[in-house]
């Protein structure tokens, strides 16, 4: 079952309004749970390669620590990232042809372009971290989107 927003909600009978939400619902979250499980390898990985990277997270003055509750907030974003990146999906995948490796790469590329690079490029004028962080976080960020693209072009076929 492909996702088609208005005629699955809107038009269909209340038994495939709730499949739709069920694979929708699954799809949002099995895109989130990648994108959070990408995230922390990532991190592991980055911290493991660049130490100076890991010592910046520990400034204190800069970052919060894990035991404030506030940065549970931070388990959110991929959650609402995957739910906007399903909904885009739909409305942009006639743009793209290929495999679903190529087109979750392309996905990847357009928001590597659209929301990645300016976002990073805000923080690096706006806050006192290095390039290397932000170049860690741009990569991170567009692997992350890769994953998650991957199982939402999957499974939206």
């Amino acid at each position: 079952m492909h996702f088609n927003f208005v005629s699955d909600i809107i038009n269909k009978s209340p038994k495939l309004k709730l499949n739709f939400m069920k694979k929708l619902v699954t799809t949002v979250l099995a895109s989130a749970l990648i994108m959070i499980a990408s995230s922390i390898v990532l991190g592991y990985l980055f911290n493991f390669l660049f130490p100076s990277v890991k010592a910046e997270y520990q400034n204190s003055a800069l970052y919060r620590p894990w035991s404030d509750p506030l940065m549970y907030l931070f388990i959110i974003q991929p959650f609402m990232l995957s739910g906007v990146l399903v909904w885009g999906w739909e409305k942009i995948k006639n743009l793209f042809q290929g495999s679903a490796g190529r087109k979750a790469i392309n996905v990847s590329l357009f928001c590597l372009v659209l929301f990645i690079i300016p976002g990073m490029l805000m923080t690096l004028s706006t806050f006192k971290v290095s390039i290397l962080a932000i170049l860690t976080w741009t990569v991170s960020s567009f692997i992350q989107v890769w994953a998650a693209s991957l199982v939402f072009i999957r499974m939206s076929k």
